[in-house]
């Protein structure tokens, strides 16, 4: 084999391995982990009844102070950090109340923080029961 052909095909495995290391390190890789099922479940449990439909007292509360814009539905938002998300949790906000760790762990804060912070894209949509 010359070596131009050669020089191709290292080329194009190393940019095949490379592909699968930036994957495996993405937002979208990290969606599917049990970490951020455990997160929408967390969710689910103590978030959903407020925040996931335009009528809950959550959202409502969002709507009146951002007027839409970020969105009052939390799962729509793509402005959230993890670090926010911990403090509004851990302190509460307006008339949110606060979360004790006997009722919301430190883990599945960090679950909870991960699901809301994943890009909208990856991040399975919760659905009220």
């Amino acid at each position: 084999m010359s070596r131009t052909p050669r020089l191709l095909l290292a080329t194009s495995l190393g940019c095949a391995a490379m592909g699968q290391l930036a994957f495996a390190g993405s937002p979208r890789a990290a969606a599917a982990t049990p970490t951020v099922a455990a997160g929408q479940q967390t969710y689910q449990k103590w978030c959903s009844d407020c925040h996931t439909p335009p009528t809950g007292p959550g959202s409502i509360a969002l709507q009146r102070k951002y007027n839409g814009n970020p969105s009052a539905i939390l799962l729509q938002r793509t402005d959230l950090t993890a670090e926010y998300v911990k403090l509004a949790v851990r302190n509460g906000v307006s008339f949110m109340p606060s979360f004790r760790k006997t009722e919301i762990t430190d883990a599945e804060l960090a679950q909870l923080a991960g699901y809301l912070t994943a890009p909208h894209q990856a991040r399975p949509t919760a659905k009220r029961p």
